[in-house]
């Protein structure tokens, strides 16, 4: 039997919007957290007898669906049907399957907005079907082909995997331009008009959905890395440092032990300047890359200076102090913090050895899964690896290091990505001698 009664949860821009459509083939209820005046034909309900109504969409922010879902879990209708608007899949449909299994529920992505969709458009909404419920898919593709929409079924991974370098990219881009402010130009090329038209296009959203929007979709980070790396790359060939050293043979010394982030860091700096006679030095701690750059023995020192999550990097900042070094530029790099134990070793540890902001960085995930377990303060996070590895630390311990120190040092992954923020980037500056 066709629906002819929908609610509407969340009246914000694309509630308001998505309730005009519902309207035109049922009776309409919307409800909102916040005070609001309904469109007309649209009646003003509260969350109790909206969660009654036969169909029900979500169209709040993705971050508070989980938070929704739980608060009000007993108060869904058995008989109701859930339909999740989001511009990711695979938490809210996961979540839907976790918290209401027993009320049929489907995924699906209008991609179009209040600023897109129109009426005789190309109007397109991705199904992304719970294999809980996996015959709501086709049915309601049948009845938004029937109101004049185009549809694709995706499974919940197929779409974000999409979606992340296509809207999301898009979104990332337009957030980046709208922060430069983009002046008007004298000398308008086809060009800089896309680009005001990418600006535009996001100029509406607000920063919490372009943050959920990033932060809910696990293949974002591949996006973003591939993306960052990418500007870095192009904007070398204009840098003067590389123009300068691309011929000589230039040594780097970075601030970490062999497989170290930053050692990492320091590789990624050669690739992306085009450093073909460059080679890295591992010095394992600022001051000893300082004083090597002072006594002539590298001609550029890699310093982490911050981390979005563990903060400024005090080491750096102390020893830069009353040196005759400046910094020459800066770039960040994704660091992807992995647990790793003794070949056979299958736990629980005695201790967890890192660099201090490593564990700054898996603050939220050790207090989780260990929170018993003592947190051991080591030089570097390599170092800890290589200690693990020579039996330094006892052999019944973990340690918090890079994915290449597994190979590097004969360890086992016990876990990879443990850090709390997926984006979690470090800022590496350059520094040469002041002449």
């Amino acid at each position: 039997m066709k629906p002819s009664e929908f609610s509407v949860i969340g009246y914000g821009r694309f509630g308001r919007l998505m309730a005009g459509i519902l309207s035109r083939y049922g009776t309409v209820y919307a409800c909102d957290s916040k005070k609001f005046t309904p469109e007309t034909g649209i009646q003003s309900v509260s969350v109790d007898e909206a969660l009654k109504k036969q169909v029900i969409f979500l169209c709040i922010p993705i971050s508070a669906i989980p938070g929704f879902l739980n608060e009000n879990k007993d108060k869904f209708s058995p008989e109701s049907t859930v339909i999740d608007t989001a511009s990711v899949k695979s938490w809210p449909v996961k979540w839907l399957d976790e918290i209401l299994p027993n009320i049929p529920h489907l995924g699906i992505h209008p991609l179009f907005g209040p600023d897109s969709y129109a009426e005789n458009r190309v109007n397109l909404i991705i199904l992304t079907p719970s294999e809980q419920y996996p015959e709501l898919a086709t049915f309601w593709r049948d009845i938004f082909q029937e109101w004049h929409f185009f549809t694709r079924i995706l499974t919940p991974e197929e779409h974000d995997s999409s979606i992340a370098a296509s809207q999301g990219l898009t979104h990332f881009i337009g957030n980046v331009l709208l922060t430069m402010k983009l002046p008007e130009s004298k000398t308008p090329t086809k060009g800089y008009g896309m680009l005001r038209a990418v600006e535009s296009f996001c100029s509406n959203d607000t920063p919490q959905l372009f943050r959920d929007m990033l932060m809910y979709n696990d293949h974002s980070s591949e996006m973003f890395r591939s993306f960052m790396k990418a500007t870095h790359t192009v904007a070398s060939l204009i840098r003067k440092e590389t123009k300068t050293i691309l011929k000589e043979k230039v040594i780097i010394g970075a601030m970490g032990d062999e497989g170290s982030f930053s050692h990492e860091a320091a590789l990624q700096f050669i690739h992306d300047r085009q450093l073909v006679n460059a080679e890295v030095l591992c010095l394992t701690s600022a001051e000893n890359v300082l004083e090597a750059l002072e006594l002539g023995k590298i001609q550029i020192g890699l310093l982490p200076i911050q981390n979005a999550v563990g903060g400024v990097v005090q080491e750096t900042l102390s020893h830069l102090t009353g040196t005759r070094c400046k910094i020459s530029g800066h770039f960040p790099f994704l660091v992807k913090q992995c647990l790793l134990s003794k070949p056979g070793f299958e736990g629980p540890p005695v201790s967890i050895h890192s660099h201090l902001q490593a564990l700054r960085q898996c603050k939220s995930f050790l207090a989780d899964h260990y929170p018993d377990v003592p947190l051991v303060e080591e030089r570097d996070t390599a170092a800890a690896a290589f200690m693990l590895s020579s039996g330094a630390i006892p052999e019944n311990a973990f340690v918090i290091a890079p994915e290449t120190c597994v190979k590097l040092h004969n360890l086992k992954l016990v876990r990879a990505g443990i850090q709390d923020l997926d984006y979690n980037i470090t800022d590496f500056i350059s520094v040469i001698m002041d002449e």
